[in-house]
Order: structure tokens, then sequence, then C-alpha cells
């Protein structure tokens, strides 16, 4: 073979390479990286359904009851007829009335003071107001087991008179919370 035809054909080797061999090698490394990708994409995939079903386990080894009281301490909506059954239970221990129960949702800043700013906050507030009319120790008594109950209350404020039975008339604030 003569030094051209080799040069030719070396020419020819390299001119096929860029044109053809070279576009053909790149996109299969591209589509080698993509298949990569969904390699890790159902991997985790894969392990997402592991936790998933490893705390499907966990849950449902808790017994009810405790599930049920999880439910009484953040339920996931407010149920304003139950908990003025609540308030009225814990109020007839000690044979206290309430009345003018109203029930309002707050949604202020303090509300997001634990997340960062911009971000949704995971639970909601609604204000309770009612009065009653009691005795001082009774009264006590009553914040004592609103204070041992389940559900998360924080007293807002309290404010009495006195009427002319000599009993005070009591009318106090809570905010309760529940999931979004």
């Amino acid at each position: 073979m003569s030094r051209s035809t080799s040069l030719a054909l070396i020419l020819i080797t390299i001119g096929l390479f860029y044109t053809f061999i070279s576009p053909q090698y790149s996109e299969m490394n591209k589509r080698r990286a993509l298949l990569n990708e969904y390699d890790n994409v159902i991997q985790n995939v894969t392990a997402i359904a592991e936790t998933r079903d490893k705390l499907l386990v966990s849950y449902n080894s808790i017994p009810k009851n405790e599930i049920d009281r999880l439910s009484k301490i953040l339920p996931d909506k407010i149920d304003t007829v139950r908990l003025a059954i609540d308030l009225d239970s814990i109020a007839s221990r000690y044979a206290i009335a309430i009345k003018n129960v109203q029930v309002g949702n707050t949604n202020d800043k303090d509300s997001n003071s634990l997340l960062l700013p911009g971000t949704p906050s995971g639970y909601e507030k609604a204000t309770i107001s009612f009065s009653f009319i009691s005795n001082y120790e009774n009264f006590m008594s009553m914040l004592t087991d609103l204070e041992k109950s389940l559900r998360i209350m924080n007293v807002k404020s309290v404010t009495f008179k006195i009427t002319e039975t000599g009993l005070y008339e009591f009318h106090v604030v809570v905010e309760t919370y529940w999931v979004k």
C-alpha cells in the first residue's frame, strides 16, 4: 500500500469518527447518565417505600387508646361541640355551669414563631371564651383540671367580678390548637 492510500484511509477514519461515531458515543453517554438517574430514583422510591412500611408497622403497633389520646392532644380539626362538651364536663365536676361559649379562629404571627419566616405553620389556633359563676376554690380546681386535660389549652385571660351573692362571675379566654 502506498503512503498516500494509508494517509487517505487514516483521514477517512478520522472523518468517520468525528462525523458518526463521536456523536453516537456522546448520545450513549447521555443516555447512560439518564439511566443512572433513573436507577437512583428507583432506589430512592424503594427506600421511601421501606421507610413507609416500617412506619406503618410502628403506627399499627400503637394501641388504639393511645392514638385516641394523641388525637385529643392535637386533633386534625376543631370540633366546637366536642370542645364545649369537654369544657362542660370539667366544669360540672365542681358544680359550675358554663355559659356564653364563643369560639373563634386566630391566625396571628405567634403561631409561626417556631418556624422560619415564610414557611406555613403546621397548626391552627382557636380562641374559646366562656363565662360562669363560682367560688374561688372551685374556679382554681377547674383550672387545675383544665391544665391536666389532654387537650392543649393556654389560658390567655381571666376576668372576674363579685356578684350580690358573694360568688364570682368569671370570664375566661383560652387558646387551643389543631393540626392542619
